[in-house]
Parts: C-alpha cells; structure tokens; sequence
C-alpha cells in the first residue's frame, strides 16, 4: 500500500540506498514525489480491486459446488472444458483418507488420536517435513465437508451445499 512504500523508501535512505525504477525517477522535489504518491496510489487501489474480484470469483465457484482452494489431501484439481478446475480423486491417497475416515464414522478408530496413528503408520499418506502427521491435519480433516462430495465457507456466509466432485466417503 501507500504507507508501505513511503516507509520502505524512507528505510532505504536511513541506509544509504536510493530507490531505483527503469520506468520513473524518484527525486525529492514537489513534482516528483506528487507522481510518485500518484503511482502508489493506484498500484494500491489496482492490488484492492484485484483482491475484491479474486474473492467475488471465489465465492462464486462456492456457490456453484466448486472448492475453490487448494485441493485437500487425497485429492487433485483437473482442467474441465468449460476452463475451470475441478476436484478428483488422486490415488493412492484418496483410498488412505477414504479408510481412515470410514474407519472414523464406523468407530474402528475411536479417536482422531486414533486416526493420526492410522495415517502416521501409513507409507502412503503425506506427512510434514519431520515425517509426522499432526493433530491439525487430522482435526481437518474429519471436519471438512469436502470429502463427502459438499462444499461450504462459513466464514463467507456460505452455508453447506453439494459440491461438483465427488466424495470419497457418504454424507
């Protein structure tokens, strides 16, 4: 933003740099610096009309049945005709996460503790950089919606409804 870039500036004057563009001169006289606030200024408003058109596209897709964000594990995106993006299974992790939240709902895990240790002793399923699944990734796991074939955005007032992919368990 604006503020941004006039302290960026201003931290490298305190260290002896100059800014430097192949497209403008930045100097400190009246004229100069009245450009410079003008281009900042509409960098940041083009920056904010981008985030608010990325984020009306986005909860558009929702409300058509799209996952709009990254692809849960166990799943991929594929290219569609119309030029969007759908979800779909991606083998062999989505049986792993298919089993490991069947085996949830039917309690032969009893626990999520449960369902980490199923998927931590799996050689299939992702882990982190340490090599470990942690209570996070399960906690999301068993609580998105995604993997029984819905989509929804609670913080975006977008309440469940059926998702264009398929699930890998039954609602």
């Amino acid at each position: 933003d604006i503020r941004g870039h006039w302290d960026l500036r201003d931290l490298l004057r305190e260290a002896g740099g100059r800014l430097v563009s192949p497209k403008m001169e930045f100097n400190d006289d009246a004229d100069s610096m009245m450009v410079e606030n003008i281009h900042a200024t509409f960098a940041q408003h083009f920056r904010q009309k981008n985030a608010e058109q990325t984020l009306r596209r986005m909860k558009a897709r929702l409300m058509n049945g799209y996952w709009p964000f990254q692809a849960p594990v166990g799943y991929e995106y594929y290219s569609v005709k119309n030029g969007g993006r759908m979800l779909r299974r991606c083998e062999p992790i989505a049986s792993v996460v298919q089993e490991a939240l069947e085996g949830y709902a039917s309690n032969r895990f009893e626990t999520a503790a449960d369902v980490m240790r199923f998927l931590q002793d799996n050689p299939l399923f992702p882990k982190d950089t340490r090599g470990i699944v942690r209570h996070q990734r399960v906690s999301i796991l068993l609580r998105n919606s995604v993997y029984a074939g819905y989509v929804e955005a609670p913080k975006w007032d977008i309440p469940l409804r059926e998702g264009q992919h398929e699930g890998l368990i039954s609602f």
